[in-house]
């Protein structure tokens, strides 16, 4: 769909009996006999992107991949500067940008967090649930309280975000959520997390089979061992934990931020227009020789 920008709104009809385009890409507008100085630039109009937890680690990497191409939704939990730090960012790569923050664990500020989609946008193309919350702990010292947020933080949301999404998409709409090794392997301090980003897999693969009608693909991505702050938190900041985590990945190194977006990005390309109800493992190659976190099984314990 393209669209003029603003300036081209105080153009007469009278005006502009014809128009011809210009090497630059855009019109001239012309009066009869007359050749004006004004060029209407037209643009096409951006999809729209919301990526839950975008503010800071996989997620802002996710977000700022995007927008080259996007629009952005960038959710936040709190922190108000690192968002305005990211948004401002995102402008600078073309992007138009709504800023929310909410508990990604309540079902009323989901549902605020849409309807602002909604009153901004209108319509939404790519949806990326990263956001998640729990509490690490062995699970003989996880409380209901914290299975119940954590389950409300992934599952739930994962649940509710995509059924809001789904009247707004337009065509060839993109779902992907950001799920972990702990759905895979038993990760110290991560029984409740684990659960639950194997429920959310579960989720992608029933979504992907009911959403295939309308175009739209769903997905995950299963990341491995990603150098972020939240990586140095599970490991109290232990420089030893931190080698033996590296160097126990047959790759011999930690993923990027920057390689988790890129693998997002290319699910929410044409490119990937047939991939559906996959989750796509990268952790280089810690799974394959059966998950580099074994080492780690006392971490959490008391």
């Amino acid at each position: 769909m393209l669209r003029p920008l603003e300036s081209a709104r105080a153009v007469s009809a009278t005006m502009v009996p014809f128009i011809v385009a210009t090497a630059a890409g855009g019109v001239r507008a012309r009066t009869a006999g007359e050749e004006t100085s004004l060029t209407i630039h037209w643009v096409a109009e951006r999809p729209v992107a919301l990526v839950t937890g975008s503010s800071r680690g996989i997620g802002r990497a996710i977000i700022e991949r995007l927008a080259t191409t996007h629009n952005c939704v960038l959710h936040y939990r709190s922190s108000t500067s690192a968002a305005d730090e990211v948004a401002d960012a995102l402008r600078l790569r073309g992007a138009q940008v709504l800023a929310v923050a909410a508990d990604i664990g309540s079902e009323s500020d989901i549902d605020a967090m849409f309807d602002a989609v909604c009153d901004e946008f209108g319509s939404l193309d790519v949806l990326v649930a990263n956001a998640a919350a729990t509490k690490f702990a062995t699970l003989v010292d996880t409380q209901r309280r914290h299975l119940e947020r954590t389950l409300a933080a992934v599952v739930l949301s994962y649940h509710q975000m995509v059924s809001r999404t789904v009247p707004l998409l337009r065509d060839a709409g993109r779902i992907v959520a950001v799920s972990g090794l702990d759905a895979r392997f038993a990760q110290a301090g991560h029984g409740a997390l684990g659960a639950a980003k194997a429920a959310l897999e579960s989720l992608t693969r029933s979504w992907s089979v009911e959403l295939a009608p309308r175009g739209c693909t769903v997905n995950a991505v299963l990341p491995g061992a990603i150098d972020t702050d939240s990586l140095d938190a599970y490991f109290h900041g232990d420089d030893e934990a931190r080698s033996a985590m590296t160097s126990g990945t047959p790759l011999g190194r930690l993923g990027t931020p920057r390689e988790v977006a890129d693998v997002v990005a290319f699910l929410c390309s044409p490119a990937a227009a047939y991939v559906t109800g996959h989750v796509l493992v990268m952790d280089g190659g810690a799974s394959a020789e059966g998950g580099a976190w074994s080492q780690f099984r006392d971490l959490w314990n008391s």
